[in-house]
C-alpha cells in the first residue's frame, strides 16, 4: 500500500504540477470574461479545466520524453539541477512515462469529442492546435524550444488558445475581448520559458540550440528580459484604457516591487530556479487580475 502511494507521487510528480498555476489563471480569465455575457454555461467549466489540465500535464511529460530522447536533458543539464527528473533518475520507466502521456490524452481527446457534441466543430480545431504545439515544441522536425519562436509558442498556447477556448466553450461564440484580455498572462508565460532560457545560454549554446536568448547574447537577453517584463505592465494599462480589463486589475501592479527585485537578482547572477521564480510572480500577477475582474463583475452585480 506504502510503495502504491509513492508509485502514485512520483507519478503525479512528473507532470510538473507547480506548472498548472497558468493554466489555472488563463482559463479562469476566459471564465470570468463568459460572467459578463448574458448566455454562458457555467457547468462546463470544471470540463474545460480537466481537459487543460491534462493536455498542460501530457505538454510537460512529452516535453521532458523528447528532450531526454534527443539527449538535451541529462544529469549535467541545468534543468536537473533544480528539479527532479524522473525519467533520468529511472524512477519512473519509458514505458510507463508513455502510458501516463496516453492518460491524459486520452482524458483530452474524450473531452473534446463530448464538448464538440455540445459546441460544435470549432472545439476540436482548438484542441488540434493545442495537440500540434505539444509536440511541435520539443519534436522533430520543428523543434521549436530550440529556435527563437518557442517563447511565441508558449504566448499563443497560454494567452489566446486556452483564453478564448474556455470563453468559446462557455459561450458558444467567439469574441476578441478574451484574446485580448490574454495578452500579459500569455507574455509572462513566455517570459517564464525565456528565464529558463536565459539561465541555460551557456549549456544552449554548447549544445548548438538557438533559442532567443543564445542569439541574443546574455547582456542584451538581461536586457530583453527587463523590458519585455515591463512590456506586461504597460499591456495591461493598454488594455484597461481600452475598456478590455477594468480598472481594479491595476491591483496587479502590487507585484511591480517583486517585479523589480526579481530583474536585480537577474542582472547579479541568473538563478538557477529563474524559471520558478518567474512563474511565482506570474501567477501573482495573475491572480491580481482576477481579483480585480471578480471585485468588477461583483460591483456591476450589485449596483445594477
Amino acid at each position: 500500500m506504502g510503495d502504491d502511494r509513492m508509485n502514485l507521487r512520483i507519478l503525479f510528480l512528473a507532470t510538473r504540477p507547480w506548472s498548472f498555476i497558468m493554466t489555472i489563471v488563463s482559463s479562469t480569465i476566459g471564465l470570468l470574461f463568459a460572467l459578463q455575457t448574458i448566455n454562458y454555461d457555467i457547468i462546463l467549466f470544471p470540463i474545460v479545466l480537466v481537459g487543460l489540465l491534462a493536455f498542460h500535464a501530457a505538454a510537460n511529460m512529452v516535453n521532458d520524453l523528447l528532450d531526454v530522447r534527443y539527449g538535451v536533458d541529462s544529469f549535467s543539464s541545468p534543468t536537473a539541477k533544480y528539479r527532479r527528473h524522473y525519467l533520468l533518475t529511472k524512477e519512473i520507466s519509458v514505458s510507463t512515462f508513455l502510458n501516463e502521456i496516453l492518460f491524459f490524452y486520452v482524458i483530452v481527446v474524450s473531452i473534446t469529442v463530448y464538448l464538440t457534441f455540445i459546441r460544435g466543430w470549432i472545439v476540436p480545431i482548438f484542441t488540434a492546435i493545442g495537440l500540434f504545439f505539444t509536440y511541435a515544441y520539443s519534436g522533430e522536425p520543428f523543434k521549436f524550444k530550440h529556435q527563437p519562436i518557442g517563447e511565441l509558442s508558449a504566448f499563443i498556447v497560454w494567452g489566446p488558445l486556452m483564453t478564448t477556448g474556455t470563453y468559446y466553450v462557455l459561450t458558444g461564440n467567439l469574441h476578441l475581448s478574451p484574446m485580448y484580455a490574454s495578452i500579459p498572462i500569455g507574455m509572462y508565460v513566455a517570459l517564464v520559458l525565456f528565464a529558463n532560457n536565459l539561465r541555460d545560454i551557456e549549456y544552449d549554446k554548447a549544445a548548438r540550440v538557438k533559442t532567443l536568448a543564445v542569439i541574443l547574447g546574455k547582456r542584451r537577453a538581461l536586457s530583453f528580459y527587463k523590458y519585455f517584463l515591463l512590456s506586461i505592465y504597460l499591456s495591461l494599462i493598454f488594455l484597461v484604457i481600452f475598456r478590455i480589463y477594468s480598472a481594479y486589475t491595476l491591483i496587479a501592479f502590487l507585484t511591480l516591487p517583486k517585479a523589480y527585485r526579481l530583474v536585480k537578482t537577474f542582472y547579479e547572477r541568473v538563478p538557477e530556479a529563474a524559471d520558478p521564480l518567474t512563474a511565482h510572480l506570474a501567477f501573482n500577477f495573475g491572480i491580481l487580475i482576477i481579483l480585480g475582474e471578480i471585485i468588477n463583475y461583483l460591483q456591476s452585480s450589485i449596483f445594477y
